[in-house]
Formats: C-alpha cells, sequence, structure tokens
C-alpha cells in the first residue's frame, strides 16, 4: 500500500500544477482535478474501512456493508456532480483527476493481490 500512498500525491501535484499552467481556464481546472482526486480518494478509503471494520466486527454483514459503501459512492458522486457548475468547476479536469485515482487505486490493488489456488 505504500506505493498506493506515494503514486497519489505525485499525480495530485503533477495534475494540478499541469492543468493549472496548461488549461484556459487556469487554476478552476487545477482545482478542479485535485477535487476530483480527492473525491475519489475519500470514498474509497470511506468504503475501505467499512469492509475492514466489517470484516473484523461484523463478519456476516461484510457483503451488505461493502454495497451499502457502493451506494454511498454512487450517491456522493452524483450529488458532487449535481450541485458542480461549470462556472466552478472544469468537469472535464474533475473526471480526469477521478479517472488517474480509479486507475492508481485499482491498479495497486493489483499489483498487491496475490492470486493463489490450489493444485490437487
Amino acid at each position: 500500500m505504500k506505493l498506493r500512498w506515494s503514486l497519489l500525491p505525485a499525480a495530485a501535484v503533477v495534475g494540478t500544477v499541469a492543468f493549472s499552467l496548461l488549461s484556459s481556464v487556469g487554476s478552476r481546472a487545477g482545482w478542479s482535478y485535485l477535487g476530483g482526486l480527492l473525491l475519489v480518494v475519500g470514498v474509497f478509503e470511506f468504503g475501505a474501512y467499512n469492509v475492514r471494520f466489517a470484516t473484523r466486527y461484523l463478519p456476516n454483514l461484510t457483503l451488505v456493508v461493502a454495497l451499502l459503501s457502493y451506494a454511498m459512492t454512487v450517491t456522493a458522486l452524483g450529488l458532487a456532480l449535481a450541485v458542480s457548475s461549470p462556472r466552478v468547476v472544469d468537469l472535464v479536469a474533475a473526471a480526469i483527476g477521478i479517472f488517474v485515482a480509479v486507475g492508481v487505486w485499482v491498479g495497486t490493488e493489483i499489483l498487491h493481490s496475490r492470486v493463489r489456488s490450489e493444485h490437487a
């Protein structure tokens, strides 16, 4: 998990600076990118915490907690997009921030997973 917490801050800094300097809307794009990235990190970390908690203390409800976390993720993203104004948020930059964070998160999960199979 150390790789994730090295890649995410690097992606945040590089992307925010790049969007702020290269976009025609300036710092609004940089902040939008950072907001999209932080939204995904917050939601994924919150969901992972919920699942770890349920696995430890309520093992029979782990799937229910995971599904509720997913529903909260969809709701949070929907609300964030619904209340965002194009005058305040650059939606393209925010979407790229979301995709970068999802890519880093899922990529590091795949790198750290190990497939175990029993051979008979």
